[in-house]
């Protein structure tokens, strides 16, 4: 029986494999695929104050409240899910452009924030504007003579965190 390739070739090709792992070997995903930069960054703002006022649309935050609230950012992964946290607020939310309308998104979420002794939890799901902040969910408590607010608020833009 005759060879089809001779040992020379052989020896090449086992070499040249050899050299080359990544041929050889199916790896899971590498760290640059779970840190790719996305072109959109979600900013999500909470705090223990009144984010808007009465009768005023979810759109019109107040300025006290950019100014005081605690302001996360995050990466929207290209599928549009993703997950925040900090040890006050979680959000967990699903991003989807709407093909129709153009710089608009379908966001739901699932969220939770604890102020003190407040703890607010929502659901829904909600048109948000690219680079238009929303009143997302919040609480309200009176007690006494004072009213207690705990809000969250977010915003998408374009852009990413690594090149800020």
């Amino acid at each position: 029986m005759q060879r089809i390739a001779s040992p020379k070739f052989g020896l090449l090709g086992l070499s040249t494999l050899c050299l080359l792992p990544g041929i050889t070997q199916a790896g899971g995903p590498s760290p640059e695929h779970y840190l790719k930069n996305s072109p959109m960054v979600l900013e999500i703002r909470y705090c223990e104050c009144q984010a808007t006022e009465p009768g005023q649309a979810p759109t019109e935050l107040r300025p006290a409240f950019l100014e005081q609230s605690r302001l996360l950012e995050v990466d929207v992964d290209p599928d549009g899910k993703g997950f925040v946290s900090s040890p006050e607020m979680t959000l967990d939310f699903e991003l989807r452009a709407l093909p129709e309308s153009p710089g608009d998104f379908m966001l739901s979420f699932a969220g939770n924030y604890v102020a003190g002794q407040q703890n607010s939890t929502s659901t829904g799901e909600v048109l948000l504007k690219d680079d238009q902040w929303l009143n997302l969910f919040g609480s309200e408590h009176v007690r006494e003579n004072s009213t207690q607010y705990g809000d969250v608020a977010v915003r998408l833009i374009s852009g990413d965190l690594q090149a800020r």
